[in-house]
């Protein structure tokens, strides 16, 4: 099998022993970029485990099957589409003739198919495949998001643009190595533009001007929770915490080198044992970081995990760009604990809701809403409501039901409690629902949707040490950071009816 990129040194080493661009429904003249030298390296290091890459004609009906974009997508393929196998979108393994390619990236952007092949250097197993573990994958997603941003022109211009995507990929990625992510300054530089450096500094390749005014480092941590719960015994909630880095570098050309560290907040004292100081599981990272702390977690080992610092170091572009991505997987305690209780009728649905802050949460949001949609009935005539705080309104579709519960849960225990009585212009419940999620709720089946965002807080404790940051060459730099909390797709299901599910089991 060929491998993942290598990382050496503070050096984006060798990215693709092959990057090819296919239009899902035009499949005819279309281009493709090998790079020998790349694939010499592969074929070196893999020895007899060395899978060679197929013509575009093989390679592209199997990765059209693989993401169901063929012509038999309607057919089911236990190799793809059984519940229990692993989404690593948008990273896949195509088996071909002679062993498997991986991780092969691809995306759909603008109408358009774009994939590559990233060399990874060290011999994988079938366990091993994840594309967390393999910085190339983050090489391979931005080189393909760059060639995209390249080829985003009007129709009279795309066929003109094809032809100059060989100037762009010298540019880019000359011999499979990554040099810039920006399709702007690739450009830029294919243009011939002058930039303007301070005397006796060094341009990134990736920067083409230099950047005036006051120094600053905009850092902002978000993190994000999605999360299904239903007040049943035979039901065991489930939730999935992960975040990201943004970073809004106004910096000049020559300070070329940021390090800092990722870190967890103090637990204040109030909270006690509740409070939340989670190790983080995963970090992938952007192009431009140059090192990183990569050890990854023991999960099989039983020993409590250390809350250690991740460290990065890294070169910003000049505009902004997510600096890392993380996941928190020993995060199981939910933020707001949610009861939700509908009883419908013939033209009516009994409501009541019941939240729960939990005491480790920051009562302090700048936002809360509760909606609850009713897409398979008729238009909502009317309500009457009785929240313990807030207001509660009609959307502006009839279909949902909607509770603004205002920035802080009042009580002393930091509850809040809804009953409503709904009713319905008619009887009929066979509307049409928008999504098929929503087709699944139909008499008892039925869920609320939490909305809720939690300023200068994150679950984990997540956030970057400010005594950390370090500028090189030293420099006076303006440091603003940010941290928030989100909440993603949260649902309550209805107690007295069946939860959306699918068992992998069956």
């Amino acid at each position: 099998m060929t491998k993942a990129l290598l990382f050496s040194c503070s050096l984006l080493d060798t990215l693709c022993p092959m990057a090819t661009f296919l239009h899902p429904e035009k499949c005819v003249n279309r281009p493709v970029r090998k790079y020998p030298t790349v694939e010499k390296r592969a074929r070196l290091n893999h020895g007899k485990h060395y899978t060679p890459v197929p013509p575009a004609s093989q390679l592209l009906p199997l990765l059209l099957q693989k993401i169901d974009r063929s012509s038999t997508g309607a057919q089911f393929i236990p190799a793809r589409d059984r519940c229990d196998l692993a989404v690593q979108r948008p990273v896949y393994k195509i088996p071909v003739e002679n062993g498997v390619l991986w991780p092969l990236v691809a995306i759909q952007k603008n109408g358009l198919l774009l994939c590559c092949l990233p060399l990874v250097e060290e011999t994988v197993t079938e366990e091993e495949y994840s594309p967390i573990k393999q910085m190339s994958v983050s090489l391979g997603f931005a080189l393909l998001c760059s060639i995209s941003d390249f080829l985003r022109v009007s129709a009279q211009e795309f066929a003109t643009r094809v032809t100059e995507l060989t100037a762009f990929l010298n540019e880019a990625a000359p011999f499979g190595q990554l040099r810039d992510m920006s399709a702007d300054n690739t450009c830029a530089r294919l243009a011939d533009k002058t930039c303007t450096l301070p005397k006796g500094n060094k341009l990134p390749a990736w920067k083409s001007s230099s950047t005036k005014g006051k120094p600053s480092l905009q850092l902002c941590v978000s993190e994000y929770i999605s999360a299904s719960q239903c007040a049943q015994e035979t039901w065991q909630d489930v939730s999935s915490v992960y975040g990201q880095i943004t970073c809004r570098p106004e910096v000049e050309a020559g300070v070329t080198d940021v390090t800092l560290n990722l870190t967890h907040a103090a637990i204040p004292q109030n909270q006690g044992e509740a409070g939340v100081r989670t190790p983080l599981d995963g970090l992938t990272v952007h192009p431009c970081v140059l090192r990183a702390d990569w050890q990854d977690l023991d999960h099989e080992s039983g020993l409590e995990p250390k809350v250690a610092p991740r460290r990065i170091r890294f070169c910003p572009p000049t505009e902004s760009f997510t600096l890392c991505h993380y996941t928190v997987s020993r995060l199981t305690e939910l933020p707001i604990f949610g009861v939700y209780h509908m009883k419908p009728e013939e033209t009516s649905a009994n409501v009541s809701v019941q939240l729960k802050l939990n005491y480790s949460i920051k009562n302090q949001f700048e936002y809360c809403e509760l909606r609850i949609p009713f897409y398979t009935r008729s238009p909502i005539a009317s309500i009457d409501s009785t929240p313990s705080q807030g207001s509660v309104t009609i959307s502006s579709n009839k279909r949902e039901l909607l509770w603004n519960i205002g920035q802080k849960l009042l009580s002393r225990d930091q509850q809040a409690q809804l009953s409503a009585t709904v009713t319905f212009s008619g009887s009929e419940q066979t509307m049409p629902a928008p999504t098929a999620e929503d087709a699944f709720c139909r008499g008892n089946n039925s869920y609320a949707q939490l909305n809720f965002k939690i300023p200068d807080f994150t679950h984990s404790t997540t956030c970057v040490d400010p005594k950390s940051v370090q500028v090189s060459p030293s420099a006076k730099v303006k440091l603003n950071l940010s941290r928030e909390y989100m909440s993603v797709d949260y649902k309550i299901w209805n107690s007295g009816g069946d939860v959306l599910v699918v068992d992998p089991k069956n």
